[in-house]
């Protein structure tokens, strides 16, 4: 049996369509309407506008998808930021959906006209779907790593943090995760096309078997992934964590008094020192958001004297988030420890400053074009190389404690960071106000349960303003506060030691999906090459 050899595709119109409508839907998978069980139907429509196109429809519908996803996914850069931010990263963004689009619509065509996969519509369908998976999984993977460092944001593994396939990510990885996904999709879509494709009567009949195996393997492998749980790792004991969220006026345009947020957040652990010590009870550690104790803490004798009382009260440590200016003049976004006697020297300089709000790149470039904007980056904030993991001396023992500020938590190397360094627990402080009440927490909240399960540690989402949460090694909220709410969450976290299968070969299976991807499109691009003279129109 052989297909055609002028592989089928949807009209450019119909191929638009699907293209528009598959990257809403994956918008809809995550916060805030959350409805994960659509990021496969989401994908197979973004798979199927591009399926098999030539090489300008497969662009454009690529760009379809990414505009329809990113541009709703990140509209919360608006809120304060205005058009220019948003409309500049979804430019981006969409450039990457596009050349996706242009090289899953190039190989999956070549490997259709190819005469080895022809005679063989099992090979072609995993073939095919094959180098879709990989080419997502190498589309996230470049978004996540240049220019400028890179916004892993948006994967598609994301929209699982509440949903049934959470858990395998502690087997798969974020990339291993993702790929699983857009496999399943692509078999279907690969299924689907080549019925479409195969001529009537006895061909049809016999490419009937190889489709229906591929859409069985997709349902099994979602099944399969849906019911592996959580890989488990050894208890080192317990530590009971108190979070603090001061409801502060944090965000760039607020207008605060110097010292306002540190006092919101002194005033609330006050607060809940008194409610502790009214029921006999205590905490092991409390942890303040990032920028809550502000500017240079340990130079500021009052603060440093109240965080010192504080901690004495509390008989425990207390971690905060404070921005501080090195004797080489350069500034860093930090976190430093404080215990009864004041400053403990443990301190966490954040890895991955956010380019455009924490450091200009290319300022006098960008200044020609939006100087208003550029101008409102004063800092310059260099990315840290101390260790990600702090050692705390607490009333419960020792603790390793794993930091990722804001936006580390979206960076797979800050996990690998985490866990090498032996961190039995992650911290991860954070200041959402500027994006007020849009997604973006909830989102970054999102991104944090699935990190807290593919690491296998317990994780302390903590945020001036929310959305705040303690999370499980399996992803369940332990305790969680109400945004735009000052208040504190109290929870009795596990300690854990160990890495789970995804850290040890997340990077592998990454590797390998990326790897099928490029060989697929490369692969399919040269054997199913035809003079101009020869193809079909």
């Amino acid at each position: 049996m052989t297909l055609s050899s002028e592989p089928r595709r949807l009209r450019w119109w119909t191929s638009l369509l699907a293209a528009a409508v598959g990257g809403l839907l994956l918008d809809t998978a995550g916060p805030g309407l959350g409805w994960w069980p659509l990021a496969l139907p989401a994908a197979a429509l973004i798979f199927l506008a591009v399926w098999q196109q030539r090489a300008r429809w497969g662009l454009l519908a690529g760009a379809v998808a990414g505009l329809a996803f990113w541009g709703p996914h990140i509209s919360w850069l608006t809120l304060y930021l205005g058009l220019v931010p948003w409309a500049g990263l979804t430019a981006v963004m969409t450039a990457w959906f596009a050349l996706f689009g242009l090289f899953v619509g190039a190989g999956t065509r070549g490997i259709a006209r190819a005469a080895v996969f022809r005679s063989r519509p099992a090979l072609l369908l995993v073939a095919q779907a094959a180098t879709g998976a990989g080419l997502w999984v190498l589309r996230e993977s470049v978004q996540s790593s240049w220019p400028y460092g890179g916004f892993a944001w948006g994967r598609l593994a994301h929209t699982q943090a509440t949903g049934w396939l959470a858990e395998s990510v502690s087997w798969l990885g974020f990339s291993g995760l993702s790929g699983a996904i857009a496999f399943a999709a692509a078999l279907c879509v690969a299924a689907g096309v080549a019925l479409w494709s195969a001529r009537v009567g006895a061909d049809r009949s016999a490419i009937q078997r190889p489709a229906r195996a591929a859409v069985a393997g997709a349902v099994v492998l979602l099944v399969a992934l849906g019911l592996v749980p959580a890989a488990p790792l050894p208890q080192d004991g317990t530590l009971k964590v108190a979070a603090i969220q001061g409801n502060s006026k944090s965000a760039i345009f607020d207008d605060r008094e110097s010292g306002a947020v540190f006092r919101d957040h002194a005033r609330q652990t006050e607060s809940l020192l008194d409610e502790l010590e009214a029921a006999g009870e205590s905490v092991d550690l409390i942890v303040w958001p990032e920028n809550s104790a502000e500017f240079d803490l340990p130079g500021n004798t009052l603060r440093d004297f109240e965080v010192a009382g504080l901690a004495r009260r509390a008989g425990a440590p207390i971690v905060a988030g404070s921005i501080l200016q090195d004797p080489d003049g350069t500034y860093t976004n930090s976190v430093v420890v404080w215990d009864a006697r004041g400053a403990t020297g443990e301190r966490y300089d954040k890895r991955f400053p956010v380019p455009f709000a924490e450091y200009m790149p290319n300022r006098d470039f960008f200044h020609m074009l939006a100087p208003d904007l550029v101008d409102l980056v004063q800092l310059e904030y260099t990315a840290g190389t101390r260790p990600a993991v702090l050692n705390l001396d607490t009333p419960a023992g020792a603790v390793a404690a794993g930091l990722a500020i804001c936006f580390d938590i979206i960076f797979d190397q800050q996990a690998e960071a985490i866990v090498d360094g032996g961190a039995q627990v992650i911290l991860a402080p954070t200041n959402n106000a500027d994006f007020g009440r849009t997604d973006e927490s909830a989102q970054q909240l999102q991104i944090a349960r699935l990190r807290a399960i593919e690491t296998g540690r317990a994780l302390v989402n903590i945020s001036t303003v929310g959305t705040s949460a303690m999370v499980s090694p399996t992803g369940q909220t332990l305790d969680g506060l109400t945004p735009f709410t000052a208040d504190a969450m109290v929870a009795e976290i596990p300690l854990v030691s160990g890495a789970t299968p995804a850290l040890r070969f997340g990077a592998v299976i990454a590797g390998a999906w990326m790897l099928l991807g490029a060989l697929g499109a490369a692969s399919g691009i040269l054997l199913g090459y035809e003079p101009r003279r020869a193809r079909k129109s």
